[in-house]
């Protein structure tokens, strides 16, 4: 994703050994342009077809580290300096335009097909891919809880476009630290010694790009989310293409093995892609694949003779593909996702060419119609004035991007009008469910509560607050109802799911004069055996347990309320027929053995995936949304084969509360039920308040 120039002439009086030679066209760096971007194309279309495509991004990483180190260490070895102006200029020239065009094509796009409960995430990476912190904003929601399984946006792959931009920002600016640290003030000094400074960014690069491989190696290996995105974690592929910039001076020494290395790095990156899944700890180890690969591929130069790559990495398609690849990467993924919106289907065999002729068709019109003739424009070859014109247009379509929260403020502002006007049927409780057989809507109105464009918001806050992250190792202990001289305590213990049933659950202990006391973990069933599986949230959530059990023993609480999603797979013992079920029974039976009475609540059936975005497109009539009774129900053979063992457990359902017979609908009596498809409103939970009435016992 790099432009190649010419660099300065050597200086007379340079040893043989270091001269500077001009930089040749590489056509193997376009063959591996070429091969990246069809690898993460191929994997964009249909994972399943190039499980591990995405290490395409890792090659990219590699090139563009070499390049542009080389680029850096030509005019540092020859001027004695680097100009931050002219490198920066060229990086904006180079970037800036082709994906500030394809941000803005991508937004009128949205403007007509979006639907309005995808603007606001759309909106924020629109905003974060202009100023190319998307790899950021992505690693920020892939640590919230409840936004981690959000839809791609069509800038999501604007991720790796973050990462290189930081690192044109940094690089240059270790560059100009090798030159103070090894000629100070005095040019002449590194442009008559240039192999004294050579060892200087060898020792600063080196260190960077072991202390990244380092840190991403052990972020990847405990599976934090945040490692795939961060720049932390990438840099040391990058600064693994300098490195090798600065060690090749002389290619014909790897003639023997040229042919060798070139076949060995093709194959790595090949197998990588074939083998590695989403599975894969990356980037840690793994990543080492990819990225000798083409470093390999890089060092072989041009092949020639038996076994040469020569004849495939020359051709022209593949040069012309290498050519776009920049272009073909920005277009790609907003036509697999806008694809998706308008078909509302994964691509069939047929899909996947229309796919790949409008990737092609799009790539090459940027490249024709974007990046070369400005790239090459005579009005942008001044540094100054390419510079600000960048910052120019990066102002202006940071303000496009407003246009899309503001295509849907009036619809939100007249749902939020029809919210309050059916909050009063939100605010009745449904005593008998949903099998008093009344219609979705309350006869005569088109009104729906909450706004489904705020319904992620519609949740208590405080009890929210109060619900400990994935990979906290203790479970906060929380404490609602009455406080002060209670006749009794309730403890509610669970996950998520738990945690939307503490609001009700409070209203009616208050009543009671009881206090509430939550243990709330997100993703972590109560439970005496782990959940299934490995990583830093499984160890965690087994760690919270042995906390939360010892503190309920300390409380002894009158009663103790839990649920969990019943989805969760649960570790199982040895060989049990219902994996979880023993370790579920074995805490319920210990509180019950110390006196607690033990209510188990039954999950609430889960929304189809796009519950929300549905039913905004569907506000007048949402039983379009709605759920198939059987579709809703899961995994919920855990808890029956539990209460065997555990016989002095009282268990409620709730099913009826949410489906009738053959569907779970999305919105009931004006209530939307979901904020996503696996948690349900605050609204509607609190309906439940006369059900949990009965569930509860009258007096403790």
């Amino acid at each position: 994703m790099t432009a190649t120039t010419t660099a300065p002439a050597a200086t007379p009086d340079r040893a043989p050994a270091d001269q500077v030679r001009p930089r040749k066209f590489r056509a193997e760096v376009q063959a591996l342009r070429a091969l990246a971007v069809l690898l993460v194309l191929v994997y964009h279309i249909d994972p399943a077809v190039l499980p591990g495509g995405y290490i395409g991004v890792d090659v990219f990483f590699v090139i563009s580290g070499f390049l542009i180190t080389g680029h850096l260490w030509r005019e540092a070895s020859t001027t004695g300096s680097v100009s931050l102006k002219k490198f920066w200029a060229a990086r904006a020239r180079r970037i800036l335009p082709a994906s500030l065009v394809t941000t803005v094509g991508v937004i009128v796009i949205a403007l007509v097909l979006l639907p309005p409960s995808l603007v606001e995430s759309w909106w924020r990476q629109a905003l974060a891919s202009v100023l190319y912190v998307e790899n950021w904003a992505l690693a920020a929601e892939a640590v919230d809880y409840q936004a981690a399984t959000n839809d791609p946006t069509a800038f999501q792959h604007f991720w790796s476009l973050g990462v290189e931009e930081q690192f044109y920002l940094v690089w240059p600016l270790l560059v100009l630290l090798a030159v103070g640290l090894w000629g100070g003030a005095r040019r002449g000094i590194v442009v008559k010694n240039p192999a004294a400074l050579r060892g200087v960014l060898l020792a600063i690069f080196s260190a960077v790009g072991v202390a990244s491989l380092v840190w991403g190696i052990t972020e990847s290996l405990g599976d934090d989310p945040v490692a795939y995105y961060s720049t932390l974690t990438r840099v040391w592929e990058l600064a693994a293409g300098g490195i090798l910039a600065l060690l090749i001076r002389d290619t014909q020494r790897f003639a023997p093995l040229r042919n060798t290395l070139a076949v060995f790095g093709v194959a790595t990156i090949v197998a990588a892609a074939a083998l590695f899944d989403d599975g894969t700890p990356f980037p840690g180890v793994a990543a080492l694949a990819p990225t000798l690969g083409a470093c390999a591929v890089i060092l072989a130069g041009r092949t020639s003779g038996p076994g040469s790559l020569r004849v495939v990495a020359e051709s022209w398609a593949v040069q012309r593909v290498g050519d776009i690849s920049y272009s073909l990467y920005l277009w790609h993924f907003p036509v697999i996702v806008f694809f998706g919106l308008y078909t509302g289907r994964e691509p069939r065999l047929t899909d996947v060419l229309v796919i790949l002729i409008a990737s092609f068709a799009m790539g090459i019109a940027s490249y024709t119609l974007v990046e070369q003739p400005i790239r090459t424009a005579r009005w942008f070859r001044a540094d100054g004035r390419m510079l600000v014109a960048a910052l120019v247009a990066m102002v202006l379509v940071g303000g496009l991007t407003l246009t899309l929260p503001w295509r849907v403020q009036g619809t939100i502002d007249r749902w939020d009008l029809n919210a309050q006007a059916a909050a009063g049927d939100a605010d009745q409780t449904i005593p008998e469910g949903i099998k008093r057989d009344f219609a979705p809507f309350v006869d005569g109105s088109t009104a729906i509560s909450p706004n489904p464009m705020k319904a992620a918001e519609d949740k208590n806050a405080e009890v929210n607050a109060c619900q400990a992250a994935q990979r906290a190792t203790v479970t906060t202990m929380c404490e609602f109802g009455v406080t002060d001289n209670p006749k009794a305590t309730v403890a509610v213990v669970g996950d998520s799911h738990a945690a939307m049933f503490t609001e009700p659950i409070t209203k009616v202990a208050t009543e009671r004069g009881w206090r509430v006391v939550t243990y709330l973990h997100s993703a972590c069933p109560y439970s005496a055996d782990p959940r299934s599986g490995s990583g830093p949230e499984v160890e965690a959530c087994a760690a919270a347990n042995v906390q939360t059990r010892a503190a309920l023993t300390e409380l002894g609480p009158d009663v103790v309320v839990t649920t969990y999603q019943e989805s969760y797979a649960l570790a199982p013992r040895g060989s049990e027929e219902h994996p979880g079920a023993a370790g579920l029974a074995e805490v319920w039976n210990e509180l019950a053995d110390r006196g607690s009475q033990v209510i188990v609540l039954r999950d609430t059936p889960h929304a189809r995936d796009d519950v929300i975005e549905c039913v905004t497109e569907n506000y007048t009539d949402p039983t379009q949304c709605d759920q198939p009774r059987a579709n809703a129900l899961g995994g919920r053979d855990t808890i029956p084969a539990a209460l065997e063992a555990a016989p002095r457990v009282k268990v409620a359902e709730f099913l009826d509360y949410f489906c009738d017979d053959a569907t779970c609908p999305a919105v009931i009596g004006n209530v939307l039920v979901y904020r996503d498809p696996n948690h349900v409103t605050a609204t509607y939970m609190n309906q439940l308040t006369d059900r949990l009435r009965e569930v509860l016992p009258k007096a403790l």
